[in-house]
């Protein structure tokens, strides 16, 4: 990988971060001045999608790029499915929502991004794969 690509992965996960801890402070603030915060329930089937980024990063490792990107794919078919679950009935689920939509756009970036770039794209593929355990565990354990 030549030292262009990787500088621009690197601003690309900068720049991700960045979003996604406003989101997180948003979320924060939120929840503190509001009595009326309720965290969303997570199904059950939620839980172990948190392997399919691990899984497609070690794919990746193997230098197996089209088994990676199946996975990935499992991963935003799952959060798209996650999404639809929710009613929005209370704040703390719209918050969860928008994460979500969020970091399934990410990983679709992502998914495209190894099907272009092949194994290249792997650093923001792992990225990815961390900040969806960050958004599971956010909702999951925190909120």
């Amino acid at each position: 990988m030549t030292n262009v690509a990787r500088s621009a992965q690197v601003l690309l996960i900068a720049a991700s971060s960045m979003l996604f801890a406003a989101f997180t402070s948003a979320m924060v603030v939120r929840r503190g001045i509001g009595g009326d915060w309720a965290a969303p329930p997570l199904p059950a089937w939620v839980l172990p999608t948190i392997l399919f980024a691990p899984l497609a990063s070690w794919l990746l490792h193997q230098r197996r790029v089209k088994p990676a990107m199946a996975a990935g794919a499992a991963l935003v078919a799952a959060q798209i499915a996650l999404l639809a679950h929710f009613r929005m009935a209370v704040i703390g689920e719209a918050f969860c929502a928008v994460l979500i939509a969020v970091h399934a756009l990410h990983a679709a970036a992502g998914v495209l991004a190894l099907g272009r770039f092949g194994a290249s794209a792997a650093i923001f593929w792992h990225f990815v794969g961390l900040l969806w355990i960050y958004v599971l565990f956010l909702f999951g354990v925190w909120a």
